[in-house]
């Protein structure tokens, strides 16, 4: 089968779980006889086409390079579906299915005109929420279905939208918001046109809510990258990492308040709005934690195995939960929040749940963590099956099918 996936980015270019699981699958489908192109963003100095492997790649979309900008957000909004229409004309050879990730799906009210069918997984909450994080007022898991008379009191007390920080001028401006809640209707829209994939229950009963029905096919991961090492009895200062952007509900100034008066090494890999706030706490409360760039996927795995504990606090509810995977794979002890998608990828017996935007409760679970590994008892437990790069193409296959 031909199959031609679109996506506004792909690695190198990581936003976040999305692009790594898209070039997982990518290349278990080719590995499975399939001839797979994937449509994405231009980003220099990448060439312009090119091979993953044997997938091919087709870097041509025009949208926004940081999606903490306002500027590049309102591109994306602009050109993002018209851009993707554009460019998937221009392919010599129509493919036998369209696979769109993430925001691409804007395009589907476009694309049906060519009468190929659309997929589309959604992995992020555009077309289920105006601000994209389903957190009601900001504070906590949203529970309601949305309108403008709710969206508007919600955005305005929200300290984030997206991955930007939400500044005055856009809380309180009328033309901002109802572009932006406009924008969020026509994203739902664009369901309507496709067979459409969950990355988890949580987000397939979201969708069901909204009259859409989905399949679920979960993200897939790469377990050879990760060492399956036991980790180390800690001797000295426990080590913890936080991978993940450095935004208000993803929670790392929970995870820096609950490791003050713990002996331990902090250590927070990422980038966003919250980047000086965190290093200033880090400062003033004399921490030993440091906040550190993102590092290239392909070297995410030595930081587990360098560490003690993986802390994933989100306050928003994910809609999977990667890096929970990630350090069952590489044998790490892992806590997270009882939240989203979280709550499917560390179920009982794989790693410990805690309230989201609780410290209090972080840090009693981060000691009690500490005193099991000294005590060598921390279960170690290989990924479930369902994660496997294979196992999840050929669920993505019986979707083509059906």
């Amino acid at each position: 089968m031909d199959i031609l996936f679109v996506s506004e980015y792909y690695p190198p270019v990581v936003m976040g779980g999305g692009e790594i699981n898209l070039q997982i699958l990518a290349q278990s489908l080719d590995r499975r006889g399939h001839n797979v192109s994937v449509l994405t963003s231009c980003s220099d100095p990448l060439p312009r086409e090119g091979h993953d492997n044997r997938v091919k790649i087709i870097r041509s979309l025009a949208t926004g390079k940081d999606p903490s900008s306002a500027l590049s957000n309102l591109k994306r909004y602009l050109f993002l579906a018209r851009n993707i229409k554009k460019q998937v004309l221009r392919l010599k050879n129509k493919p036998e299915v369209i696979h769109l990730i993430g925001a691409a799906v804007c395009s589907a009210g476009k694309l049906s005109s060519m009468n190929i069918p659309l997929i589309a997984t959604i992995e992020s909450y555009p077309t289920l929420c105006p601000k994209g994080d389903r957190m009601y007022h900001g504070k906590s898991e949203c529970r309601v279905r949305c309108s403008f008379r709710k969206f508007v009191p919600c955005q305005a007390r929200s300290s984030e939208i997206g991955k930007m920080e939400n500044s005055w001028y856009f809380r309180y401006n009328p033309l901002f918001l109802g572009f932006v809640y406009h924008h969020y209707r026509k994203m739902s829209r664009s369901l309507k046109y496709c067979k459409l994939i969950s990355i988890s229950r949580y987000v397939q009963a979201l969708l069901q809510k909204e009259g859409h029905c989905s399949s679920v096919v979960p993200n897939s991961i790469d377990t050879p990258r990760f060492k399956n090492d036991p980790s180390p009895k800690v001797e000295g200062k426990t080590r913890i990492i936080y991978l993940g952007s450095l935004t208000r509900f993803k929670g790392p100034q929970v995870l820096l308040d609950a490791v003050q008066g713990i002996d331990c090494r902090t250590d927070l890999y990422g980038n966003g709005p919250l980047q000086a706030e965190l290093e200033r706490v880090i400062t003033e409360k004399r921490l030993d934690a440091q906040v550190h760039k993102p590092v290239p996927y392909e070297k995410v795995p030595a930081l587990y195995q360098e560490a003690d504990i993986v802390v994933f606090p989100s306050i928003w509810p994910e809609p999977f939960g990667r890096i929970a995977i990630e350090a069952i794979a590489a044998g790490r002890p892992v806590i997270g929040s009882a939240v989203g998608g979280i709550r499917e990828s560390i179920p009982e017996g794989r790693g410990f749940l805690v309230t989201p935007g609780d410290a209090g409760e972080l840090r009693s679970a981060i000691l009690d963590v500490i005193n099991r590994i000294k005590e060598d008892r921390v279960a170690r437990v290989a990924p479930l099956p369902e994660y496997e790069p294979d196992k999840v193409a050929e669920l993505v296959e019986k979707v083509y099918a059906s």
